[in-house]
């Protein structure tokens, strides 16, 4: 184990001494700003009172999402140097206005030629799985320290979170968890791996599929958008990753250049093999993680500062004691997300 760790190590860091200064110098400045713009988002996530609590609690928000950002893009980076394959350095977008979460991710974009497709899964597979084991820790612990207080969920829960809050918490009606920094950036690092499981284009899940069915990819990525673009319809939230995969492109890139030789992308290439029974498990793994992981309306709930919510509609039982603060109002309210 600590020879694989010693050995991937060496892959990282001769790939950054090997990148070109200009290179370098552009993903160090998105590092830089993605950082930044995750700490302001960060400051809606304390329900501390002072700017020095609420910077702090900022401070931790962005570590936690930024490790989940970074497990996921220098393991993939990692595993496609070790194969051989060719990988940029770590591409982090910085989005301080559209994402309540000060980031739209982290894009690590590979190309291959010539590799099987053992080497293709496994370049997929394990990055969701990395982000996912981070954010998991990250959940319960902030699941743990998030206090119950009156109002209503910011966010729509994934099943993950939703069983995590029951088994660790006992939440009346009208009542919710005040949203621990640690709990946030855990969320996020859930919606970010959901979104790199979609079986579309060159995102993980779209490769797993690619090595798994190979031409059905496609397919199967026409049929998941067409469901995406049905639950745009309710929210239109989604339209926006719609009309990004349709430019993007569907299916896999390796598919894309068969039916198009004009198709202006790093070249791919396959040596189509069958995946073992062991890979083939794996994948399942990854169906559960997405499942685990998914929600419908992320943001459709009103996204606010915790310490900004309204009053509870419902009275909590008579044992149930309120941490301090405003007492909820005597009167019927709707059940809580979680």
């Amino acid at each position: 184990m600590i020879n694989r760790i010693k050995r991937h190590y060496h892959v990282l860091k001769t790939g950054i001494v090997q990148s070109d200064r200009a290179t370098y110098r552009r993903h160090l400045i998105l590092l830089l700003l993605t950082v930044f713009t995750v700490f302001v988002a960060g400051t809606n996530f304390s329900s501390r009172t002072t700017a020095a609590d609420r910077y702090a609690d900022a401070a931790i928000y962005a570590l936690a999402l930024i490790a989940v950002l970074m497990g996921y893009s220098v393991t993939r980076y990692v595993q496609a140097r070790s194969y051989g394959l060719y990988a940029e350095l770590p591409l982090f977008i910085p989005m301080p206005l559209f994402s309540p979460f000060g980031t739209f991710g982290v894009l690590t974009k590979t190309a291959h030629i010539g590799v099987h497709t053992h080497a293709l899964f496994d370049v997929a597979f394990w990055p969701p799985v990395v982000s996912f084991s981070l954010s998991l820790p990250m959940l319960v612990a902030g699941t743990h320290f998030s206090e119950i207080v009156p109002g209503n969920a910011q966010f729509e829960n994934p099943l993950l979170l939703v069983g995590i809050a029951r088994l660790l918490k006992d939440i009346p009606l009208g009542y919710d968890l005040a949203v621990h920094p640690l709990l946030a950036a855990g969320w996020a690092g859930l919606f970010f791996t959901a979104i790199n499981l979609f079986p579309v284009g060159n995102l993980s899940g779209g490769q797993i599929a690619y090595t798994l069915f190979g031409r059905r990819q496609r397919d199967i990525g026409y049929v998941f958008l067409g469901g995406l673009f049905i639950l745009a319809l309710y929210y239109p939230m989604w339209f926006g990753f719609v009309l990004g995969f349709i430019y993007l492109g569907v299916d896999h890139p390796e598919l894309r250049q068969v039916r198009n030789p004009l198709f202006f992308e790093m070249t791919q290439q396959t040596t189509r093999q069958p995946l073992d029974r062991r890979r083939q498990w794996l994948a399942a793994i990854c169906a559960v993680i997405f499942v685990l992981s998914f929600t419908t309306r992320p943001f459709d709930a009103k996204s606010e500062n915790v310490v900004e919510r309204p009053p509870a509609q419902l009275a909590p039982p008579e044992n149930f004691q309120a941490p301090p603060g405003p007492q909820p109002n005597k009167a019927p309210g709707e059940d809580n997300s979680i």
